[in-house]
């Protein structure tokens, strides 16, 4: 193809064909930056696809990481019900028997729940030389939403339901009182002396309290957990509907 133009050229200038030469010359000229051009557009579009490629497969790994919150959700929604309940039971009565001391041990003795957001993939993201989801810059703002606003709330119900029982340090105030049974070793005081401690425990104002503050914080936190598991099973829909969509 070289050597077509080249004789071309050679041609008009033996004929002493000077303004047809120039005219010859540039559409040359003209058709060798549009093919510049031409080679640029598909160079660009190779690239887009590649981002477009890179950026299905960081949604995939998002996927599994909503997946994976909902699954952690469900199962301290679970654990914060069953002590909500045991909580509510509490809270019902004014008076306890001697019978009862098992679920007073379990609406009082209770252990920090948390689940927190999982954002691995988020923070890999961040850290990447290209931190845009190419083709789907509308999904990364909901995305951007959920691992900064949501993971912020959901981090603070977490820091409170730790504090609380930090400070309030009723598991403190009753192992002075109640030791703690372990087979086969014996107890300073009688079995019968340790639930009258804490049945007495259970109806004072402070212990009524106790639980009353625990039942609000925990059922806040229980429709607040649903709420983020509610965000993250849309998330994963979006993202697969989005998939669908950009091929």
């Amino acid at each position: 193809m070289i050597k077509f133009f080249r004789k071309i050229r050679q041609n008009l200038l033996t004929e002493d064909k000077t303004g047809k030469y120039f005219k010859y010359a540039l559409g040359e000229i003209i058709l060798v930056v549009i093919g510049i051009l031409i080679a640029l557009q598909i160079n660009n579009w190779n690239e887009y696809r590649k981002d477009i490629n890179k950026s299905r497969a960081i949604l995939g790994e998002f996927k599994k990481d909503l997946a994976s919150d909902t699954t952690g959700i469900n199962r301290v929604v679970r654990l914060l019900e069953r002590r909500v309940g045991y909580e509510t039971w509490a809270l019902n009565k004014v008076v306890y028997d001697k019978s009862q001391a098992d679920s007073l041990r379990k609406a009082f003795f209770s252990p920090v729940h948390q689940e927190f957001i999982k954002d691995r993939t988020y923070k890999k993201l961040q850290v990447s030389q290209n931190p845009n989801l190419t083709g789907f810059l509308d999904l990364q703002n909901d995305l951007t939403t959920y691992y900064t606003d949501t993971k912020f709330l959901l981090d603070y119900g977490n820091q409170l339901e730790e504090e609380f029982l930090k400070q309030y340090n009723v598991n403190t105030l009753l192992r002075k009182e109640l030791e703690i049974q372990l087979d086969p070793f014996p107890t300073l005081s009688s079995e019968d002396k340790q639930i009258e401690t804490l049945i007495s425990y259970a109806q004072t104002i402070e212990g009524r309290n106790f639980l009353k503050e625990n039942y609000s914080r925990r059922s806040r936190m229980i429709r607040y957990f649903n709420k983020v598991k509610e965000e993250a099973r849309e998330l994963i829909q979006k993202i697969n509907t989005h998939l669908a969509t950009e091929k």
